[in-house]
């Protein structure tokens, strides 16, 4: 178990499965969708953190930008919605 925490490869697979659940978050009804996005925050910050710790600031601040991304412009949302006026 102790080898499995200190492998970078494991804190990587940890952020690739916190990804897949940040692009399923459009797919969350709109009332659950509020408490689904803290969660996500709640659960990536402690992977980042091993992330960072594993394989150095540069990663951490790269799986920052790229989890932000993830939260502000979900891949799969609502695109191209006009409003009628």
């Amino acid at each position: 178990m102790i080898a499995l925490v200190s492998h970078p490869g494991a804190a990587a697979l940890g952020a690739v499965l916190w990804g897949l659940m940040a692009c399923s978050l459009p797919f969350v009804r709109l009332r659950w969708r509020h408490s689904a996005l803290w969660a996500l925050v709640v659960c990536g910050v402690p992977v980042l953190g091993w992330l960072t710790y594993l394989c150095g600031p540069g990663f951490g601040v790269l799986f920052l930008a790229l989890g932000l991304s993830l939260l502000v412009w979900p891949p799969f949302g609502r695109r191209g919605r006009h409003e009628a006026h």
